[in-house]
């Protein structure tokens, strides 16, 4: 097991699990007016719909078409304690994959799909999310989400992508966040 990766992934998810209440009682209506946004977090940058707002707290920030809306993109930062490298990759799945299904059983949800991929030049885990918007009230639907774990160096970034129903294809602007995002 790699050190205090759990630790440090368990505070990913609770952070990653107070996004995803922020919009619990939102409707939909991004809006993607305008050429896409740039947008700066603490040793990261993506891209986001132009006209989305953004919100900074912390090492996470946001952005999400009005203050409370389904859609929504974003990026948290967390420490390491030791640096990983490529080669602990196969060695840290089990452990991401683990904190995916406990985050999506904190949301009420399930882990749909798991699977690699590459983002910013490297292999990442990726997780497909569903879970109510509202456990009390079925009847609102259900959000999906793309949860994407990125570990460079002594930083784990996480990117979260939400939007509403159960689809099992992300719209653009989570694609966006996937092939624009980038540690600096």
């Amino acid at each position: 097991m790699y050190p205090r990766l759990r630790f440090l992934i368990a505070a990913g998810v609770s952070a990653l699990a107070a996004v995803a209440g922020l919009a619990a009682c939102g409707g939909g209506g991004s809006s993607n007016s305008g050429p896409p946004q740039t947008i700066r977090g603490p040793g990261f940058r993506f891209a986001a719909p132009g006209g989305w707002l953004n919100r900074r707290q912390g090492t996470q920030v946001s952005a999400a078409p009005k203050p409370v809306a389904a859609e929504l993109v974003s990026v948290s930062r967390f420490p390491l304690l030791k640096p990983y490298s490529p080669a602990l990759f196969a060695k840290v799945t089990k452990e991401l994959d683990a904190s995916a299904g406990d985050l999506a059983q904190r949301l009420e949800g399930n882990v749909r799909k798991r699977y690699t991929t590459t983002v910013a030049g490297q292999r990442v885990r990726q997780y497909l999310l569903l879970y109510p918007q509202n456990p009390k009230e079925p009847k609102q639907g259900d959000y999906s989400a793309l949860l994407t774990y990125v570990l460079r160096g002594k930083v784990e970034y996480e990117l979260f992508c939400r939007w509403a129903g159960d689809s099992k294809t992300a719209p653009e602007y989570c694609t966006q966040l996937g092939t624009s995002f980038r540690p600096v």
